[in-house]
């Protein structure tokens, strides 16, 4: 049983901050001519460093509060690093095909599927 917190609407709004944050991959992959898995790692790397750098810098004394956005961002930079290694296994958890070009797309199809069909 899920915390009480966890309302239909909070898991919703979860997936929806996680497809925002795929969208804009995918619009920043389009221009890179690294492969999709190379391009996760890196992205995923610096993600967690900008997040790092810029919480430090701007709200040294909000440590409780940087410690929130830092999970949200370890959220996001492990879905990156699961959907990289999920292209070198050339599969995911489900056994579903995971073909490199094309994993981030396959991402947001299950998000908005999740979105429409998952259920508390």
């Amino acid at each position: 049983m899920p915390p009480s917190g966890f309302s239909q609407k909070a898991i919703n709004g979860l997936l929806g901050f996680v497809r925002a944050n795929y969208e804009v991959v995918a619009e920043r992959y389009r221009d890179e001519l690294l492969t999709e898995q190379e391009f996760l790692e890196r992205t995923s790397d610096d993600l967690e460093n900008q997040v790092k750098t810029v919480l430090t810098e701007r709200f040294p004394e909000s440590e409780r509060l940087n410690g929130g956005v830092q999970g949200l961002t370890t959220f996001v930079v492990e879905c990156y690093k699961d959907l990289a290694q999920e292209i070198v296994s050339g599969q995911d958890k489900h056994d579903r095909p995971v073909i490199d070009g094309k994993a981030i797309q396959k991402e947001l199809d299950q998000i908005g599927t999740y979105l429409t069909d998952f259920k508390i």
